[in-house]
This record gives structure tokens, C-alpha cells and sequence, in this order.
């Protein structure tokens, strides 16, 4: 799913203004909130299957249901 996103690491970062290099934008407060909301009620509309596969691409659980050594399993 490509609307998950990770913090970028300190390479990708301006440190002198805390922007990311790419395209110089810090999200406000507003817009954080806004956009949680909509990744809220996406995820809010799926099935279990829709968010097991999430899980998958993620990372998180293996295609077989078992728990990524990452996360303990």
C-alpha cells in the first residue's frame, strides 16, 4: 500500500531546519491530524483481509500468519 509512509532517517534531513531534503515542507500540526484522520477511516473501511495484507506488506506478520522475527515472532 503505498500510503505508508516511515520518518525519514537523519541523512535525508536539512539539519539546520529539520526539513526533509526532497521537498522542504514540515507538516503542521493541522495537517498531521487531518491526515491521520483520513489514514483512520481507510483503515476503518477495510476488511480483516484487506488489513491482514496490510500487516504483510508492512512487514509486520508473514504471508503464513506468523508473527516477523522483528516484531517477536
Amino acid at each position: 500500500m503505498a500510503w505508508f509512509f516511515t520518518e525519514p532517517s537523519p541523512d535525508e534531513m536539512d539539519t539546520k531546519t529539520k526539513k526533509l531534503k526532497e521537498n522542504g515542507a514540515v507538516e503542521s500540526r493541522k495537517e498531521l491530524l487531518a491526515f491521520h484522520d483520513r489514514v483512520v477511516k481507510r483503515v476503518r473501511k477495510m476488511t480483516p483481509q484487506q488489513g491482514f495484507q496490510s500487516l504483510i506488506a508492512s512487514g509486520i506478520y508473514t504471508p503464513d500468519g506468523k508473527l516477523a522475527k522483528e516484531y517477536g515472532g
